[in-house]
């Protein structure tokens, strides 16, 4: 019995790494970046045959080891988003290291790599330039990476407004809090008003790890607004677009969310908006919409807004069914990690509303201007003279009256007699 657990486990856990593989192949080309470069000596001469080996240093394992052509070229395509070393090793030649290479989505970056005569021990160590020019393709972007999506100030934390800060991006967003594609307290569309290059706003496409988010419908909404807190980065493409991402005519942008890491990493997060910390606004001040306190002065409305959240992440821990294994009960599995994020918006506003009520007057069926009770097509045969009480001439519905007694008498006078 335990050694067909063992076994069903195992399978369960093939298939669980199968369709991850899968869906990784399916998305590759949209979620992904590729190194390319070439190794040479001091004298510019093409190293053949040389090591390279990729290695991620946010979660501290090798993804790719391969060795370079005739011409001393290679090629790592596929790679994850995140900062890697990169290690060549060759016979007579000293080891080298290059170290801090990030990787952005959909970047075609080349690692070029000069070998030092010497003996294989001897390690050089290169530092990459933090900013790279790409000799690869001929797309513009920009490219907002994690950090500055969580630590800039954005209101409301939605991440499309951080679009604006790519060159060529001109907009006219609203200052609405919600998300999604209609805006709850209007009913009106969230449309995302960003033309990038002078394109419409309409020909824009909007992706999350390689899917499309766009409203296919409009083209002027997006499906889903990821947590702040979960992007990793997301790229603006502006012009020249690879294959894989011209769509369409406008800006291309594509967030990627955020892995493990080869240590557990976490955090807890609450944004508050209330009226206690809000200035009245000018409509309240003239109204008192939301009604006077004892001194007199105008109350603001109702605004209470809460965002919050939480998110984890880390590498990934299985049972262990053997007997006697030494990693105990929990055996890790390297290159396997996870990553979670969980997000509420609470709102709750009232506006200011503006209402038509009857004055004491018409409560009573007296109306200021002469009213045609019957008429014959065009032709009125009996007119209510105005400022005359209507039950002069005709008595009121039972029904009526009640409705007017139990209810229209409630209503206040309206504060504008011209309205």
């Amino acid at each position: 019995m335990k050694e067909n657990f063992k076994k069903m486990s195992r399978y369960l856990l093939f298939a669980f790494a199968l369709s991850i593989c899968l869906s990784g192949f399916t998305q590759a080309q949209e979620v992904t970046g590729t190194m390319v470069g070439t190794v040479r000596d001091t004298a510019g001469a093409a190293v053949p045959g040389a090591t390279v080996t990729v290695a991620d240093t946010a979660k501290n394992n090798v993804v790719r080891t391969l060795t370079t052509n005739d011409r001393g070229e290679f090629s790592v395509p596929n790679l994850p988003v995140s900062t890697y070393n990169v290690t060549v090793e060759a016979t007579n030649f000293k080891r080298t290291i290059k170290n801090e290479i990030r990787l952005n989505v959909g970047d075609r970056r080349t690692v070029d790599i000069t070998l030092e005569a010497g003996d294989i021990s001897e390690v050089v160590t290169v530092e990459a330039d933090q900013v790279s020019v790409n000799l690869v393709t001929p797309t513009s972007d920009t490219v907002i990476n994690g950090d500055q999506v969580r630590e800039l100030s954005i209101n409301n934390r939605n991440f499309v407004q951080l679009v604006t800060l790519a060159p060529g991006v001109s907009n006219d967003l609203n200052d609405s809090i919600s998300v999604g594609t209609t805006d709850p307290q209007t009913g009106a569309a969230n449309i995302v008003s960003i033309s990038v290059n002078g394109a419409r706003s309409s020909q824009n496409t909007f992706t999350v790890d390689g899917a499309d988010i766009t409203d296919r419908g409009s083209n002027l909404t997006i499906q889903a607004y990821p947590s702040v807190d979960s992007i990793g980065e997301f790229k603006v493409l502006r012009s020249l677009y690879p294959a894989e991402s011209g769509r369409s005519g406008g800006g291309q942008v594509n967030v990627v969310t955020r892995s493990g890491a080869d240590e557990f990493f976490g955090s807890f997060y609450e944004f508050v908006r209330n009226e206690k910390l809000n200035a009245n606004d000018f409509f309240t001040n003239q109204t008192a919409a939301a009604g006077r306190d004892e001194n007199g002065k105008a109350l603001r409305r109702p605004f209470r807004y809460n965002n919050f959240g939480w998110t984890i992440g880390g590498p990934v821990y299985f049972f262990n069914f053997g007997e006697g294994e030494p990693d105990g009960i929990f055996r890790r599995y390297n290159r396997t990690y996870f990553f979670f994020s969980q997000e509420w918006r609470r709102d709750i506003r009232y506006p200011n509303l503006s209402s038509t009520v009857p004055d004491a007057n018409l409560k009573q069926g007296i109306f200021p201007v002469d009213i045609c009770l019957q008429a014959t097509g065009t032709t009125c045969n009996l007119v209510l003279p105005a400022n005359t009480p209507i039950s002069t001439v005709r008595p009121i519905n039972p029904v009526a009256q009640q409705y007017i007694t139990h209810i229209y008498s409630k209503l206040p006078l309206p504060t504008n007699p011209a309205t």
